[in-house]
């Protein structure tokens, strides 16, 4: 059986595909996508296949996708609940679609915020989005079958199939928070003796974009002119310390810990708010998503005596994770 887990984030496109059995082929892209006109030309010939970005067909338009937010000028980013019904979410999916190449995938599994998945309609909507044939620039696909389950699990599984015995012995017995700290939100999702529980798992807004936002506006007003939001996003995802602003290159990590210390505050008291009614202690933590090391430390002063787990790989986590789930 050919499984796809999919995880069509704000920031990161992750997906793994391949054959259960198998170790599948992982590959995350900038979740960046734009009509063509709004995409900078890159000086130097490429195909549509390149790093460069993917070509595809939005409603007859052509759009390029997977490309680093510093190319796309004169186009609005879809930040917003509804992500899953834009044009942006369908340019990277059929993006994700070209890239894993197969003409049949068996069974995708995909996930929402933790809010979102709670509600079978809107599960079903976007189940129903995903699920059959999809039209590509060089072929088509057709989707079997679509699974969508809150975005934690998809970490929670992945830790599952890596985790040494003692670590799935505290799962069995006790109670796991995960903690996914995404681009648009963060959501959160209690485990107890491995049953996910509804009641105590929720979505903050005050997520990466926000951090990215903060330490912006304070690089901005430091340095004077435009707040460089792209160029703090761009790097980020490329494992770069620094920007050049203004010709001089300036060091992120105050400005991001300043950030991630304000607004990882105000997230985790929502996630507080969450738990004050349950009836057990958390007794291990898994700190996922492309914002787990600048939340680390947050999430470290609440819950100082738990143990901590972090992904080898926390931004492709979930992806992994959704794989996983879909071979079950």
């Amino acid at each position: 059986m050919f499984v796809v887990g999919l995880d069509i984030g704000y920031s990161n496109l992750k997906l793994a595909a391949g054959a259960c059995g198998s170790t599948p082929r992982t590959q995350v892209l900038p979740a960046v996508a734009a009509p063509q006109l709004h995409v900078a030309q890159r000086l130097e010939s490429g195909n549509s296949r390149s790093p460069d970005g993917i070509a595809v067909s939005v409603h007859g338009q052509h759009w390029i996708a997977g490309v680093a937010p510093a190319r796309v000028s004169g186009w609005q980013r879809a930040l917003h609940e509804d992500y899953v019904t834009s044009d942006t979410y369908q340019a990277l999916l059929l993006a994700a679609l070209q890239v894993i190449g197969a003409q049949r995938i068996d069974r995708l599994v995909t996930g929402l915020p933790v809010a979102q998945a709670m509600e079978p309609a809107q599960r079903e909507r976007l189940r129903a989005r995903l699920q059959g044939r999809h039209a590509l620039t060089d072929g088509a696909v057709e989707i079997a079958e679509v699974r969508v389950i809150a975005q934690p699990v998809g970490a929670f599984v992945e830790l599952l199939m890596r985790a040494d015995a003692p670590t799935l012995e505290r799962i069995g017995a006790g109670t796991v928070l995960v903690i996914d700290v995404g681009f648009f939100s963060v959501d959160w999702a209690v485990l107890v003796n491995g049953d996910l529980r509804r009641t105590a798992s929720g979505t903050s807004l005050e997520a990466m974009s926000v951090l990215i936002d903060a330490a912006a506006e304070r690089l901005r007003g430091q340095r004077a002119g435009k707040a460089p939001v792209a160029a703090i996003e761009q790097a980020l995802a490329q494992g770069r310390p620094a920007i050049l602003l203004h010709g001089d290159w300036v060091a992120l990590a105050p400005y991001l810990q300043l950030a991630a210390r304000e607004v990882g505050a105000v997230a985790l008291e929502a996630l507080r708010r969450d738990l004050r009614h349950e009836q057990t202690n958390v007794d291990l933590l898994l700190l996922t998503g492309g914002g787990a090391a600048l939340f680390e430390p947050a999430v470290r002063r609440v819950f100082p005596a738990v143990p901590l787990q972090l992904p080898p790989d926390p931004v492709g986590a979930n992806a992994r994770g959704y794989f996983h789930y879909g071979c079950r």
